[in-house]
């Protein structure tokens, strides 16, 4: 796939102050954390393998971001035996926040995203606007 100005992007992005940057990518990754709070708390608590799976991971430089995920390795399991060995993969963590056939949804993930995103968008905005202030001093 290909993206339209992306170039232009990344060059803005390189022109950003160091002190900005680190103070935006130190305030997302707050806020991410304080989301993944969130969701361990709404995680089903029989099972605490899939709470323990709930990160946030910043982005690759010169990318400011955060992504938060949940599920991995921890929590594929295969979904049947077979005698050749190459049994397909599910990882319950959509189980439990889609609901399966033999099981409704217990969502955790997606509610507690919607919950706090208008929240940590702010907080981040006001962090990235006090460091550019003191930047530019």
């Amino acid at each position: 796939m290909k993206f339209i100005g992306l170039e232009k992007l990344r060059r803005r992005l390189e022109r950003i102050p160091a002190e900005v940057r680190k103070r935006a990518k130190a305030e997302l990754m707050l806020q991410g954390r304080e989301i993944n709070m969130l969701q361990r708390s709404l995680v089903p608590k029989d099972d605490l393998t899939l709470a323990g799976t709930i990160r946030s991971e910043p982005l690759p430089d010169p990318e400011i971001g955060v992504v938060i995920r949940a599920g991995g390795a921890a929590t594929t399991k295969p979904v049947r035996n077979s005698e050749k060995g190459n049994s397909p993969t599910y990882d319950y963590a959509l189980g439990q926040e889609f609901g399966t056939e033999d099981m409704p949804a217990n969502p955790f993930f997606l509610p507690a995203i919607r919950v706090r995103k208008k929240k940590a968008r702010a907080r981040v905005r006001a962090a990235v606007r006090r460091a550019l202030k003191t930047a530019g001093k």
